[in-house]
């Protein structure tokens, strides 16, 4: 018994001790697993700041687009409706809509926008688009019927342009081409538009170019990246040294793209041919390389856009001013010259050797076509050319003239409130009459009446209207018909 009680507290001492060693074992076990378990997420959770850190710095930055959009709108209109000028001047003078055209006016878009640095984005395309569609809208519902009227010699107002879309048939007939220069204009500018997306989807932000020699650049530099070494491996880098076809061929004939870059050096004469064989030209290379070169043709071709606009706004300007639009007129007796914009008739009250027009200056045309004959305000103005034999004896010079004239107008029931005369000299060497009448009483009228002696021949230029704001161009017509004539 003692025996068993001894070996049972010995066992239980020997317990003891291990499960107290066991409990600091596993403590210090436990502690080190957190340790570890601590260390392994303050791990993780660096690295995931790190990956988060390094995927913050490795995430592309976009390109800042510079530039603004309001500006470069502005830009895009300007260069829009500076485009439009040969759809304008070939519709009024032509008589014509040309497709290509619609072209040029998405183009003047493009590079008005970019002159005035508006933002690049990728919905520029659009905007373009749209701005064509607008400015083709407000080109022939607006800037042409102006142009048609200025055309006609009609002074240009409010009333004026109204007047002419009350006439139905007029109406119907801009509206069809309204239509019809919409299309044309989702077609032409379509070009332009998909020109710039290719280049957008590219990566070119910066530096769009309508005319892809940019494209044509890079096509043409991995050209000389494949086919140069070629050359160089056969030693055919000067026209001394050149290659046989069938080498060359032989080279190539397997690769289409080696073929492609073959033809595309040919085509800018940096591969030459010389005595059946070809060589590389570096000379050529480096010409065609050459920035200068690039940046003068852009210069170039800004320059004669310019001057095709400016010269288009002069053929404008000088044909509403009548210098490009002259008819020539003449018999066995006189030759005169008259501006196209007057228009020819028979009157009643001419007789012999007369020539007769009418012009709307400033009174607004009857939206009917019908003259109101019984209000002289509503008339156009008036101009007629003649010529008659008179009697020597009765008045054998100028001056003659004008006391006999001036007699017959102090004559007149209804006296003039302004009556100017004087002798002068025309242009050509002609002894000339000038008289100027102007009644101010309603209804009020303007009349120049010039007056050329040649021998007992006697020429009369008479322009008068009644509405006293076309004043200044009968003058000038009178004055310009007078310059010009000539007795043969």
């Amino acid at each position: 018994m003692k025996e068993d009680s001894e070996k049972k507290k010995e066992t239980k001492n020997v317990r003891k001790p291990k499960t107290t060693n066991t409990k600091k074992v596993e403590k210090k076990t436990e502690e080190k697993e957190t340790k570890k378990v601590n260390k392994k997420s303050t791990s993780t959770k660096n690295v995931k700041e790190k990956k988060a850190e390094v995927k913050k710095e490795v995430k592309p930055t976009e390109k800042k687009v510079k530039g603004n959009y309001f500006v470069g709108l502005l830009g895009a209109v300007l260069g829009g409706l500076i485009a439009t000028i040969p759809w304008i001047l070939m519709y009024v003078y032509g008589n014509m809509m040309l497709s290509a055209l619609s072209i040029v006016i998405a183009a003047g878009e493009f590079y008005g926008y970019k002159l005035f640095k508006g933002k690049v984005t990728k919905r520029l395309p659009i905007t373009i688009m749209l701005l064509a569609v607008l400015i083709v809208v407000l080109t022939t519902l607006v800037i042409i019927p102006v142009f048609l009227l200025m055309s006609e010699g009609v002074s240009i107002s409010l009333d004026s342009v109204k007047g002419l879309y009350q006439n139905e048939e007029f109406t119907q007939a801009i509206i069809k081409d309204m239509v019809v220069g919409i299309i044309f204009t989702l077609l032409g500018a379509s070009v332009i538009t998909a020109n710039i997306k290719r280049q957008l989807k590219n990566g070119n932000i910066e530096d769009i170019d309508l005319s892809n020699s940019k494209e044509a650049e890079e096509l043409k530099n991995k050209a000389i990246e494949k086919i140069k070494p070629i050359f160089k491996r056969f030693n055919a880098m000067e026209k001394e040294h050149g290659i046989l076809k069938d080498e060359l061929n032989a080279e190539v004939s397997e690769d289409e793209e080696l073929k492609t870059a073959l033809n595309t050096l040919k085509a800018y004469k940096i591969v030459k041919k010389s005595g059946g064989r070809f060589y590389y030209s570096e000379e050529s290379e480096n010409k065609q390389l050459k920035a200068k070169n690039k940046n003068v043709s852009k210069i170039v071709t800004v320059v004669i856009a310019v001057v095709l606009v400016a010269v288009m706004v002069v053929v404008v300007v000088l044909n509403q001013m009548g210098i490009l639009n002259m008819e020539n007129v003449s018999d066995d007796k006189i030759s005169f010259s008259v501006n196209g914009r007057w228009i020819s008739y028979q009157s009643y009250y001419t007789y012999g050797n007369a020539w007769t027009y009418y012009r709307y200056i400033n009174t607004p045309v009857p939206t009917d076509g019908k003259l109101d004959g019984s209000d002289p305000t509503k008339w156009p103005a008036y101009l007629t050319v003649s010529y008659s034999t008179i009697d020597l004896e009765d008045m054998s010079s100028l001056e003659e003239v004008k006391e006999s004239f001036k007699e017959y107008i102090n004559s007149l029931e209804e006296v003039p409130d302004v009556y100017e005369d004087k002798i002068e000299k025309t242009k050509t060497g002609y002894d000339i009459l000038k008289v100027k009448i102007q009644f101010n009483q309603e209804p009020q009228q303007v009349e120049y009446i010039y007056q050329i002696m040649n021998g007992d021949q006697l020429a009369t230029i008479d322009s008068y209207s009644y509405n006293l704001a076309d004043e200044q161009e009968i003058k000038t017509t009178v004055e310009n018909i007078a310059n010009a004539l000539k007795w043969k």
